[in-house]
């Protein structure tokens, strides 16, 4: 009964602010006459515009989902497991020290115009990203190999670099250091070769329709920027034929109800996660519909949604204050309320499959150890705490839902009110970044992995000197203790190992600096129609297209 009163209570505050919601109607439809033949074409949506097709210049997922059917890497990662399997390579030695790695690539790959792929497209490629005139988009995430940051800073010259060809078909990173999680990396759209004929003769123009080669189960047929998108089968592929869809189209529909409209007329067979997501006031809708809800299929995502604290500024600079906080909110009931019984509830930052816990590392819902917590910071029941603010960025309804009811849980179990305040997108991450005496108290960011290595998620956010959040954790002591921990993670080539050190650094951030506040794992729902066989999500890595087919 407690709990109904709870859930009460955030379900009338989210009414309100749904209220304000206007929901788009549309018209849109899409043209059956744009397949050759509707029934091995594919027809999916994509909620925003892409801005390049160019593997090395790739930074948002739009573009991805994309890439990944036209380009293809070293290796792939496998359906459910995530183990790294070979792609165009067929495999991989490792050194003794964990530091060296040859690739041996296929005899058999060609690029979509029959000329071969050989090693030398690797490090061309190679070179080509770590070029700062170049402007990669993650060219960071090359820093791995021996001198590739140097040579990027302009500070030894390419042949300083730890790659090498053998022969044609043989490739020899040497890296930096030991890293376990390096064949998952190499999958990573920065690694992947382009056509130095291509770009060398074309340059920045090299990815339109009448220029572009490309590797993958597809090549680009149509590009009709702020509209659509069209591939086709590649026949030169290496498995061209895995690939029973012939064709897709991705088409541009930025309102998630136009989207939904189109579905439901069958103008598109998929909608849902990172393509378009669905409406989420529309969930109730989709689930009672003897239709629809037969269609719905869920996939998690590589995404956590976390919350940050500000430690340079009153409250929230003491930690028995963000304790409170965070054994304050019941991630459970708020995800029932908001998402149905879609995402995960999260004790950690990193996933917990990928950590291999149970998530007893973090901090757990207890509101009577929140009271305790409260005591001890000096506001017993919450009197004379002062306003903090939580800062959002605008554009994501259910991130104001959110929002709301993390507000309305601490109202009730703390007793103390928190002012949620919204910035546009454009706006947030420079607020966030910016003087610590300006930053919000807490703060949220929505972080998705490239890969599945927890490695990815706390080194790159949190390492104390080179993490874009490394000046979250203001305890010395800590921070050298989560310094050693984290460099070491990366060093050591055993996984289980790896694991381990990585499970302390989630504790010395979410429980014992409490400096970061993990509010949920991602697990989206789609819809799937009928006449798609064999499809299923991959949280990283890209969408496996080529693994589907169509029935009619």
């Amino acid at each position: 009964m407690f709990k109904f009163f709870i859930f009460s209570i955030i379900f009338l505050v989210l009414i309100g602010c749904e209220q304000q919601d206007v929901e788009v109607q549309s018209e849109t439809s899409v043209s059956h006459s744009d397949c050759e033949d509707i029934k091995s074409c594919l027809r999916i949506p994509l909620g925003g515009k892409l801005k390049t097709i160019d593997p090395s210049m790739v930074n948002q997922v739009l573009d991805n989902i994309v890439v990944d059917q036209l380009f293809v890497g070293l290796t792939a990662l496998k359906k459910d497991t995530y183990d790294v399997i070979p792609a165009l390579a067929t495999d991989w030695q490792i050194s003794n020290d964990g530091k060296t790695y040859i690739f041996t690539l296929r005899q058999d790959i060609t690029w979509n115009d029959g000329k071969p792929i050989t090693a030398h497209d690797f490090v061309w490629t190679i070179y080509h990203n770590l070029n700062p005139k170049n402007k990669s988009s993650d060219a960071s995430a090359l820093f791995i190999i021996k001198n590739a940051e140097k040579f990027h800073k302009g500070e030894v010259d390419k042949t300083m670099i730890g790659l090498r060809v053998i022969g044609d078909y043989k490739l020899k990173f040497e890296l930096e250091h030991a890293a376990g999680y390096f064949p998952s990396l190499v999958n990573l759209r920065i690694y992947r070769p382009l056509p130095k004929h291509v770009v060398s003769k074309h340059g920045k123009d090299w990815t339109k329709p009448k220029n572009i080669v490309t590797s993958g189960p597809y090549y680009l047929n149509k590009w009709e920027k702020g509209n659509k998108i069209n591939l086709k089968k590649n026949p030169l592929y290496y498995e061209a034929d895995k690939a029973k869809i012939q064709e897709i189209y991705y088409y541009i529909v930025q309102e998630n109800y136009i989207g939904l409209t189109m579905y439901e007329k069958n103008d598109l067979d998929i909608m849902g996660g990172l393509y378009l997501k669905l409406p989420q006031t529309e969930i109730p809708r989709i689930e009672e519909s003897a239709k629809l809800a037969k269609e719905i299929q869920k996939g998690a995502q590589g995404c956590t949604e976390w919350y940050g604290f500000n430690t340079q500024r009153f409250p929230t600079d003491n930690l028995n204050v963000r304790k409170a906080i965070s054994t304050a909110v019941d991630k459970q009931l708020l995800l029932e309320v908001i998402f149905g019984d879609g995402n995960i509830p999260a004790a950690t930052v990193t996933p917990a499959w990928l950590l291999s816990t149970n998530e007893t590392v973090g901090l757990q819902f207890n509101p009577e150890q929140a009271q305790n917590f409260l005591q001890q910071a000096g506001y017993p029941d919450g009197k004379d705490f002062p306003e903090i603010t939580l800062m959002r960025s605008t554009g994501e309804t259910d991130d104001r839902e959110v929002s709301k009811a993390i507000q309305t849980l601490l109202k009730h179990y703390l007793n103390f009110d928190i002012k949620v305040r919204d910035l546009p997108s454009n706006r947030y991450m420079g607020v966030v970044f910016g003087k610590p005496e300006e930053r919000p108290h807490i703060f949220r960011i929505r972080w998705c992995a490239d890969y599945p290595d927890a490695n990815d998620f706390l080194y790159k956010l949190f390492h104390p000197t080179k993490g874009y959040f490394n000046w979250l954790l203001t305890d010395e002591k800590l921070r050298q203790e989560l310094t050693e921990v984290i460099e070491k993670a990366q060093w050591v080539s055993d996984s289980a190992e790896r694991k381990l050190l990585y499970q302390q650094v989630e504790k010395i951030l979410v429980k014992d600096a409490a400096v970061v506040m993990p509010l949920y794992f991602d697990n989206v729902k789609f819809l799937i129609k009928h006449r798609v066989k064999g499809w299923y999500n991959m949280a990283f890595g890209g969408q496996h297209v080529i693994n589907w087919s169509l029935e009619n």
